[in-house]
């Protein structure tokens, strides 16, 4: 994209959102697409003074172009590996862990081990059974 001059579509539409929203993290965004629109910075000098990467400035400026506001929008998909164990297999453990009052990680780390034949580390068991069992 160097040397390339950087357009950027429904510039109105850009300043009316920044003084209506509400999110600070979008807000700068808005504020970044204004700067590099018409508010004469140079693109470089829009990145410096947002404190973005020049990378992130070229992904939002084609997310604006391609979807408007939407295409701004943190993504739901956060991606990442799958659990290693499925909502099925965490009600069951909940179920095996409720039958006494206290185990220790190693314990559980051997139940998930010798019922679900899965090999998860200490601090995935720390994980699971906090974020996910809440416990």
């Amino acid at each position: 994209m160097r040397g390339e001059r950087i357009s950027i579509n429904n510039y109105e539409e850009i300043r009316n959102l920044v003084k209506i929203e509400r999110n600070s993290a979008m807000k700068q965004k808005l504020y970044f697409l204004c700067f590099v629109g018409k508010d004469g910075l140079s693109f470089e000098r829009a990145v410096e003074a947002i404190g973005i990467d020049v990378s992130t400035g070229y992904k939002w400026i084609k997310r604006w172009n391609e979807k408007g506001y939407k295409g701004l929008l943190p993504s739901q998909n956060k991606g990442g590996r799958p659990s290693k164990l499925s909502k099925e297999n965490l009600e069951y453990l909940k179920e095996i862990l409720g039958s006494k009052d206290y185990w220790t990680t190693n314990e559980v780390r051997g139940i998930i081990k010798e019922v679900f034949m899965k090999e998860l580390s200490e601090d995935q068991v720390k994980r699971v059974l906090r974020d996910k069992l809440g416990m």
